[in-house]
């Protein structure tokens, strides 16, 4: 820097200017006339006791008189400290007479002084240099002297250049500064000795020495040779830690002042105390700044040099003190170098602060800085610090004399962001009393966006940081003897290089002594920051990445000469190494892997880490780098890793492939999982291993599938085992996998260096089937079952979020594919699963709490999504009775049978007493599932519904006679089943021709709606002809006119043998008929009744007679006589026999019941009721399962607009491949009006609608077809639906409307008018087909009901393809309008005008409106007619009915309207900003519509990884509306959770999760950080997104489920529509036809 000039340093230590003329006289002579000149004058001083006595104020007139004091004052100066009375006056004289550059010179100050200040002031300089110089053989007490005195020196000196920098000429300016470095290389070149004058006051003159030497680049800036002086002296002072620490608070003085130039004020500021801030001149302009700093930065020269004693040594004065001394014979052997590994990491700590505050980070710390940098520094090495001496052994400068601040590395300078406070902080460094402070992975710096690139960092410190970090490291190819290594500074010349030279032997001193540890571990953290800082598409030189990769190889040495600090620094510091796309990381991957081992293997390590990062911390940052390496096997596969240090005799080492170090890394993540005690440790190692199985399970999937390609036998000859019951068929099924995927991917078992020589993770010794099993998906998914359940069992079940994400994994191996399946481990797995739940239900009340009812909530979640997807389990006896076990206790509180030997305890005979109610619904589900689910799953319409999508329109439409809904009369009757099931009975058969009593039911219930169609048959369907044989007539028998032999027989009471009986008494009781005629006069009355009898005899004989007359004469058979069939009968009342024979329809059923809230077992409903349809409708809109919704958005590089995000999935040109197909992995694609589940709004979910003319589906997008418009990405299970939607500018459009202020701003919503086209379509044809294909129908129910027909219903909701428009109206056309939101609100959103207009009287707002596509623009408004408002009870109920909407409406065709805006293409020229959208004026609190979590769901993928830090959240929330948000809730509240993605070159996914804290943030599999391949992306993206939505649901209070939401509901049916009728009451309703 300096080579062609020349140092000043020979001459200023030669320079005789300190010299008197009173030198060549005798000692005494010279004391004599010193103290008596000195003596007198000092009586004329201002601050003597004789100031104002103006007889001896200006004795020295002339210049010879001044000239021949000041040879008297500089011998003066000189004297022994015993004459402390004549020093003393004597720098009181000079300290006066320096005043005469300032403006008020002291009174004392001679005349002539006062023409020529700057000749005088320079003079005396060099006088006062005598001052400082060490009095040999001096007391205690008298160098405490010398040092006030050389305080008051200084202090004077610093007034002068502070308050007369103006006057002061540059040769002055020169002069101060070499009087400083004289001063200074005296008292800090000779090594320390305590309480010596350079222990007392060394601090203070360095000090002052670097505050001038800046004061002075800001008034007078040194020339180069003063540089080079400066530079060449401070060489020699660098065993003193005063050095650095000064050096230290001038650079981050001046760093901040160059990042304030350089970067703005809007960077990261590195903050320094206010009385270091005031250090700086102001008037220093940037170019003085930046040459300073970059002069100061090298002032010591390499930073590195301070480890090695050697170097440090080596200087004049250390070598004249081991010539001289009769104790020290080698300079190395001084006490005061002992403090050097302090010193060092001191200087490795500021070099690392500088860096850090290049990067913009911020450093957190919450303790005394100074506490951190002591513990620090004591922690290199237990025998270092106990034969080493505090950092100030020699001694400190008392605090009362004390003027400057001591070393504070990160003491007073912090780097915060511009708008941080300032801290404050400890002012001296001091090893008592030490906190340490410990790092965490939290307080890790967050780079700024302005930072510089990494190779600029590296050219300033890259030189001292690579040295640093491999201090005491031998090189390969360096010589053991001879040859030696130079290290170079930064921006160092050839000619000072010299200074740097060391040999190997000191290298090996070097690697033997533990000292320098802290410093190397510092250099290694702050090479780790600057690498893991590399922005994407940012290339770093090789030649860096070369050293760097070899640094950390080093570091990372596991061997017996490991580096704990440096090791640990690393891996802290390193955590985004593999998330980054730095060529040829993979050469580090087997040394990591060595390091994770030695850290996550065991909890208490052997050796001794880096004090301020705690174990805890360690292992977090192991688990990250883990997280990050457990896809590159089967990514790169059989990629060669190339030895970075290969052994020259070592020629037969073969080479390392990736995929050889899967078994490793599986091994590494199963042991961490054992002996993790931290929970959010353990929750980032179970995403890992949901990873690990996951990926495993599709690899080998797509490899069978290319196989099957390649060779169509593949598929029988690659698998072909016989497979055993039991134990052994689960063992066969794992050999056969291993063999399966031995010959897909043959691997290697070498390692790389030292790799092979990793730690044992096995307790016990392993079995060659045991390793074996880990390397194919069936035995890894058996042993991570394994594990997850039995740590669950054991050391899990009392910890809320790690049991959460224990089930969670559990959950998801569940959705592995596996062929053969590991049918023993699914087995033992429920049976965890049920322990666990029967453990939780069993725990004292005390300890039942929300949390824990939460995990038994999950745990029956889990337990759900099992039996579903591992439906045969149930099949196994011990299985089912195993679950029903634990359903029972989750319904009721206790199980049956506690042991198999008690006695079964019946439901009746037990009390209800559930551990919650939460707990009893999630219980209900699961028999629920097990009821209806299982084994047929999904449904024949596809997993988009688990109910019939049948309803009351659909069912009549079938019927023949069909008439329009609205001019027909009610024909279903609705019975409510104990206050929970709604039947509608619609008493005819689908099938026209059928006679036989027949009924169709709609059966709603808590867990969906079934259509049932039932018959009344004698005789099965499968008797093809027996309603023919039925039907036919049989004929007549053969005529036959034998009648047969006539016996004519008297008909008796009583037998013959009563008449034998002789009578009694008792028998005359009563009297005769003829006695009662005779004793009463009613003989006259019976005779007319006999003549009545005979009459009617003689009748009867005469028709007798005549029928037979007539017979005889009738031919045989008589035709007009002839029996017939009777009619078949066609009015069964089959509702009567569907409840009658079904056991409902009883005495009981219908009686009240003791508790009168509650209805009687059969209710029966007014069915005439016009309302009840309504709310027939909003039961049916209630889903079975819970709902969620994610928004995928794509950034390209650098942007943060909103409308600009929106506007790239426009086109598939504007994103990257790698989107499309990720976006394409997490769902298939459905159409919206077609689709019968969720789709994203409330709007457009749970109902089919058909387009009049559909648009066929726009090609070529990015993505902008799905923003649910006419698409959205689905995928359903048996509990959950989500919905996918890629938010694109079509989905709204913002246009300002001006709308007088007066007046509140509301807007109609049109109902369409047109009649819809109703069509049928096969159920079978509802299910989605896209890529990938949901799964599979179920075979059984397709074929069942392959002939039954939904009605597709054309929607009334009057909002475009489900979602809601802006549009524009002018203020005119609303005054004519009456206007109404429809149940949605009816207030306006009002939004500030987004157009910069100048004229802001008139308010503008933004109105939510509905479009609706039958419209056009050119009509009036007024021609709308308006729209039939919501009836009272169908306020909650959704958009009103086809048959509401039309009722009493003629079928003439209406003008068709629209208030459609021209379509836009783009929309980037408008960039609205959007305000907090107030989500309570969109919608109604409805208790009857199911709420979403409070959580907003949003996956962003990145082009360029730090974007993420500016993606803007609150102006994209306006597009995630789904209608199921809070009523009080407003968008920029919500708890808003993205997942950030991020595509490497090397085709990897970098995942980052962010959220507000708390359990929901924790859901798994994805962890922050974690790399992911492509064929895993798409899955564990959906399985996170649900566990972040379930995990909030099961935080909040006021989440119900579904079939619980609508088990209320129908209890809300039945209190409004229910007909109290009593017994005879109901059956005559129930006989009658429905009305």
């Amino acid at each position: 820097m300096y080579a062609e000039w020349a140092s000043l340093q020979t001459a200023i230590q030669t320079d005789p200017g300190n010299t008197s003329v009173l030198n060549i006289f005798p000692q005494t002579v010279g004391k004599d006339v010193a103290c008596a000149v000195v003596k007198s004058m000092s009586q004329a001083l201002s601050i003597g006791v004789n100031s104002n006595n103006a007889d001896n104020t200006n004795r020295l007139m002339s210049e010879k008189d001044v000239k021949w004091t000041m040879e008297v004052i500089c011998y003066g100066l000189s004297l022994p400290l015993e004459e402390h009375e004549a020093l003393r006056d004597c720098v009181n004289i000079y300290c006066e007479w320096l005043t005469a550059l300032n403006p008020q010179p002291k009174s004392s100050v001679p005349a002539v002084l006062l023409q020529e200040p700057n000749d005088y002031i320079q003079l005396m300089f060099k006088h006062l240099y005598n001052v400082f110089i060490p009095r040999p053989k001096s007391g205690i007490d008298l160098v405490k002297r010398q040092a006030l005195l050389c305080h008051r020196v200084l202090r004077h000196v610093q007034l002068l250049a502070t308050e007369s920098m103006r006057n002061l000429s540059r040769g002055s300016w020169e002069a101060m500064l070499k009087f400083l470095l004289a001063i200074t290389d005296t008292l800090m070149a000779p090594p320390k000795e305590k309480d010596d004058i350079g222990d007392q006051i060394g601090e203070r003159v360095i000090n002052v020495l670097f505050e001038l030497w800046l004061l002075s680049c800001a008034h007078c800036f040194p020339i180069p040779s003063l540089w080079k002086t400066f530079r060449a002296m401070s060489l020699n002072w660098r065993h003193h830690d005063a050095l650095v620490s000064q050096w230290h608070r001038i650079n981050t003085i001046l760093t901040s002042q160059l990042l304030k130039d350089r970067f703005g004020t809007d960077y990261p500021e590195l903050q320094v105390s206010d009385e270091d801030g005031a250090i700086l001149p102001t008037s220093m302009t940037q170019d003085q700044v930046i040459q300073s700093w970059f002069r100061f930065l090298h002032i010591i020269s390499n930073p590195v040099d301070l480890s090695n004693i050697q170097i440090i040594s080596q200087t004049p004065k250390f070598l004249h003190m081991a010539l001289t001394s009769e104790v020290v014979i080698d300079p190395a052997q001084h006490n005061c170098l002992r403090s050097l590994p302090q010193i060092f990491f001191k200087a490795m700590k500021s070099v690392s602060i500088l860096v850090d505050a290049f990067l913009g980070v911020s450093q957190n710390t919450v303790k005394d800085d100074m506490s951190f940098l002591s513990s620090m520094a004591s922690s290199t090495s237990m025998s270092v610090r106990s034969s080493m001496p505090s950092i100030n052994s020699g001694g400190s400068t008392p605090p009362e004399r004390r003027k400057a601040k001591a070393f504070s590395v990160s003491g007073k300078h912090k780097l915060v962001h511009s708008r941080s406070s300032v801290s404050a902080r400890s002012d001296s460094f001091s090893s008592e009393n030490l906190t340490p402070y410990h790092l965490t992975l939290d307080s890790l710096p967050v780079l700024a966006a302005k930072r510089p690139k990494c190779n600029s960092i590296l050219h300033m410190f890259g030189a001292w940081l690579f040295d640093g970090a491999l201090l005491g490291v031998k090189v390969h190819g360096e010589d053991d003897m001879g040859t030696s290594r130079v290290r170079s500074s930064s921006f160092v010349d050839g000619q000072d290089r010299s200074q740097s030279v060391i040999t190997s032997s000191s290298h090996i001193s070097a690697n033997k002594n533990s000292a320098n540890e802290a410093g190397r571990a510092e250099a290694c953290g702050a090479l780790c920051r600057i690498f893991c800082a590399k922005k994407t598409d940012e290339s770093i030189l090789p030649v860096y990445l070369a050293r760097f990769y070899i640094a950390l190889y080093h570091a990372l040495d596991v061997s017996e000469n490991q580096s704990g600090p440096a090791l640990a620094s690393v891996l802290f510091n390193s955590i985004d190494l593999l998330r980054l796309d730095l060529d040829g990381v993979l050469v580090l991957v087997p040394r990591l892997l060595d390091a994770m081992e030695v850290v996550l293997s065991d909890t208490s390590p052997k050796i001794r880490y880096h004090d301020q990062i705690p174990l805890i911390e360690l292992r977090k940052s192991a688990i990250h780098l883990l997280l990050s390496m457990l896809c590159l096997p089967l990514h790169f596969k059989s990629l060669t890793i190339k030895d970075i240090v290969k052994s020259q005799d070592d020629t037969t080492q073969e080479p390392v492939t990736v995929i050889s170090l899967r078994v490793r890394i599986t091994e590494l993540l199963l042991k961490a999982l054992l002996v993790e005690v931290d929970p959010m440790n353990t929750q980032m190692l179970l995403g890992g291993l949901t990873l690990l199985v996951q990926d495993l399970s599709v690899f080998e999937e797509m490899e069978k599938a290319a196989l099957s390609n390649q060779d169509p036998l593949a598929d029988t000859t690659t698998y072909s085992v016989t497979q055993p019951a039991g134990l052994d068929k689960d063992r066969a099924d794992s050999e056969a996998s291993v063999k399966m995927t031995q010959s897909e991917s043959p691997r290697s078992a070498v390692s790389v260096g030292s790799t092979s020589s990793g730690p044992d993770l096995t307790t016990e010794p392993e079995t060659h089937h045991q390793i074996k099993a880990r390397d194919t998906a069936h035995g890894l998914f058996g042993q991570a079952a394994s594990v997850v359940s039995n740590r669950l069992m054991a050391s899990w079940k009392l910890d809320l979020n790690i049991a959460l994400a224990a089930i969670e994994v559990i959950l998801g191996l569940s959705k592995v594919k596996l062929n053969p399946h590991n049918s023993l481990m699914c087995k033992r797995t429920i049976k965890w699963m049920c322990d666990f739940i029967v453990y939780q239900c069993s725990r004292p009340a005390p300890s039942h709490s929300k949390d824990l009812h939460s995990m038994i909530v999950a745990a029956f979640h889990c337990l759900m999504s099992w039996l579903v997807d591992h439906h045969y389990l149930l099949q196994d006896k011990e299985c089912l009775h195993t679950v029903l076990e634990v359903v029972e206790l989750g319904i009721s509180g206790s199980k049956s049978q506690n042991r198999a030997s008690d006695p079964p305890k019946f439901k009746a005979e037990k009390d209800l007493m559930p551990a919650s109610e939460r707990v009893k619904h999630a219980a209900e589900a699961v028999l629920d599932i097990i009821i209806d689910h299982v084994g047929m799953f999904p449904p024949p319409c596809g997993p988009e519904s688990t109910c019939s999508l049948l309803d009351e329109d659909s069912l009549l439409k079938m019927h023949a006679g069909y008439i329009v809904p609205e001019q027909q009369p009610a024909k279903f009757r609705y019975f409510v089943l104990e206050n929970a099931i709604i039947i509608g009975i619609l008493e005819k058969s689908v099938n026209s021709e059928d006679t036989l009593p027949s009924l169709t039911a709609l059966i709603r219930g808590p867990f969906g709606r079934h259509a049932w169609s039932m018959q009344l048959r004698h005789l099965a369907k499968s008797h093809q002809n027996s309603l023919t044989v039925v039907n036919k007539d049989p004929g007549r028998p053969v005529p036959d006119d034998n009648i047969g032999v006539h016996h004519n027989i008297t008909h008796r009471h009583f037998p013959e043998v009563v008449d034998a009986i002789p009578k009694t008494k008792s028998e005359s009781s009563i009297p005769s008929l003829g006695q009662v005629i005779d004793e009463n006069n009613l003989r006259q009355e019976h005779d007319k009744i006999l003549s009545f009898i005979g009459a009617q005899v003689d009748f009867e004989n005469k028709m007798a007679a005549k029928h037979k007359t007539d017979r005889e004469k009738s031919p045989f058979p008589n035709p007009k006589v002839d029996c017939k069939a009777p009619s078949l009968c066609d009015e069964f009342q089959t509702a009567r026999l569907f409840l009658s024979h079904y056991g409902f329809l009883t005495l009981e059923a219908l009686k009240e019941p003791t508790t009168a809230s509650l209805p009687p077992s059969l209710v029966m409903l007014n069915s005439g009721n016009e309302s009840l349809s309504s709310d027939l409708d909003a039961l049916d809109r209630i889903p079975t399962r819970s709902n969620d919704t994610a928004f995928v958005f794509y950034v390209k590089t650098k942007q943060t607009a909103a409308h600009s995000i929106i506007n790239n999935v426009t086109s598939s040109a504007n994103v990257q491949p790698q989107f499309l197909a990720f976006v394409q992995s997490l769902g298939w694609p459905i159409d919206v009006h077609r689709h019968a589940g969720w789709t994203g709004h409330m709007t457009s979910s749970w109902r089919t609608t058909q387009e009049d003319t559909p648009e066929p589906y726009a090609a070529g997008t990015g993505g902008s077809i799905y923003d649910g418009r006419r698409q959205v990405l689905y995928w359903a299970d048996v509990s959950t639906e989500i919905a996918f939607v890629i938010p694109s500018p079509y989905m709204y459009h913002l246009t300002p409307q001006v709308i007088p202020s007066a007046r509140p701003s509301v807007v109609e919503t049109p109902q369409p008018v047109d009649n819809p086209d109703i069509t049928s379509a096969s159920v079978a044809e509802c299910s989605p087909s896209a890529s990938p294909q949901p799964p599979p129908r179920s075979k059984a129910r397709r074929m069942a009901t392959h002939n039954v027909k939904s009605t597709i219903r054309r929607s009334s909701e009057p909002y475009i393809d489900g979602r809601m428009a802006l549009t524009s109206i002018s203020s005119q056309e609303t005054d004519s309008l009456d206007v109404w939101l429809p149940r949605e609100s009816r207030k306006s959103v009002s939004i500030l005008d987004i157009n910069d207009t100048p004229d802001r009287s008139n308010e503008t707002c933004v109105t939510y409106i509905p479009r609706s596509p039958s419209l056009t623009r050119d009509d009036k408004l007024s021609q709308i007619p308006p729209p039939k408002p919501p009836r009272l009870a169908d306020t909650n109920a959704g958009p009103p009915r086809l048959a509401d909407t039309n009722a009493g409406k003629s079928q003439k065709p209406t003008k068709s309207l629209s208030l459609d805006l021209p379509q836009v293409p783009r929309v980037e020229t408008t960039a609205p900003s959007t305000p907090p959208i107030d989500v309570s004026s969109m919608r109604k609190k409805s208790s009857t519509l199911p709420l979403s979590p409070d959580i907003k769901i949003m996956i962003v993928w990145l082009e360029a990884w730090e974007d993420h830090s500016k993606f803007p959240v609150d102006d994209l929330l306006y597009l995630t509306i789904t209608g199921q948000e809070a009523a009080t809730s407003k968008l920029t509240e919500k708890d808003v959770h993205i997942i950030f993605i991020h595509s490497l070159k090397s085709g990897l996914y970098r995942v980052h999760m962010k959220g507000q804290s708390g359990r929901a943030s924790l859901a798994i599999p994805l962890v922050d950080g974690m790399v992911v391949s492509e064929r895993s992306l798409g899955t564990l993206v959906r399985q996170t997104v649900i566990n972040i939505c379930k995990r909030r649901r099961l935080e909040s209070d006021q989440y119900q489920p579904p079939h619980v939401k609508r088990k209320h509901k129908i209890q809300n049916i039945v209190s409004k529509y229910r007909r109290k009728l009593s017994e005879p009451d109901f059956f005559t309703a129930l006989l009658k036809p429905p009305t």
